[in-house]
């Protein structure tokens, strides 16, 4: 069996009044049975690690203010040993609308700690529509995925948002719903993204 992990999304929350469970995603942490190794103040199972062969899977909730989640991710991206790290949460740091619907408080608290640890992929939502982009750091595209992570999200839906350029961007297309497949075999990582027809829409590997 493999373990699946999920992160919460805007349209399962409902509202609460204390700041640890603000925009509680009632129907996400009733029905799900997720780790309860996040920080410390905030509601188990809506920040979590964890780690399936030799990779690192963190999750965190940007609903949530980012600060409380900083130290947390800093120890937990800090001691894992794992060859392969990959964050996860809904709102996305980097936009296929940059000025629309950028994240600019989460990416000033969480991308530094994305890049001093060697995170390899973000894979981030929210947005109805395709992204790839250049690894980044110091929110500069730099020349290798060893530099800085990727940051990629998807649609799999029929609603889908308009785009516009943005000088970080690998790869970017809307109305076209997509899934996506990561291999990791040693120090390869193969990605590959789909359409419903089965056609590849995009691909690239990272060699360590």
């Amino acid at each position: 069996m493999r373990p699946a992990s999920t992160t919460p999304a805007r349209w399962c929350r409902r509202s609460a009044t204390t700041k640890s469970t603000r925009g509680r995603a009632a129907l996400y942490v009733e029905q799900l049975d997720l780790p309860r190794n996040g920080p410390e103040g905030i509601e188990p199972e809506r920040v979590y690690s964890l780690e399936y062969g030799d990779a690192l899977f963190v999750v965190l909730d940007s609903n949530l203010p980012p600060e409380p989640q900083v130290e947390w991710l800093d120890r937990t991206l800090g001691t894992s040993e794992a060859t392969w790290k990959f964050v996860v949460y809904h709102h996305p740091l980097y936009s296929t609308k940059p000025d629309d619907r950028g994240q600019p408080e989460l990416k000033a608290a969480w991308a530094p700690l994305f890049e001093k640890h060697g995170v390899d992929l973000v894979l981030q939502g929210d947005d109805h529509a395709y992204l790839r982009t250049f690894p980044m750091k110091g929110d500069r595209v730099v020349d290798s995925p060893a530099d800085g992570p990727i940051y990629i999200h998807a649609v799999s839906g029929t609603k889908m948002y308009r785009q516009s350029d943005a000088p970080y961007i690998a790869k970017r297309f809307t109305d076209i719903a997509t899934y996506q497949v990561i291999d990791i075999d040693g120090g390869r990582l193969q990605y590959t993204a789909y359409d419903v027809q089965g056609r590849v829409m995009d691909a690239f590997t990272i060699d360590k």
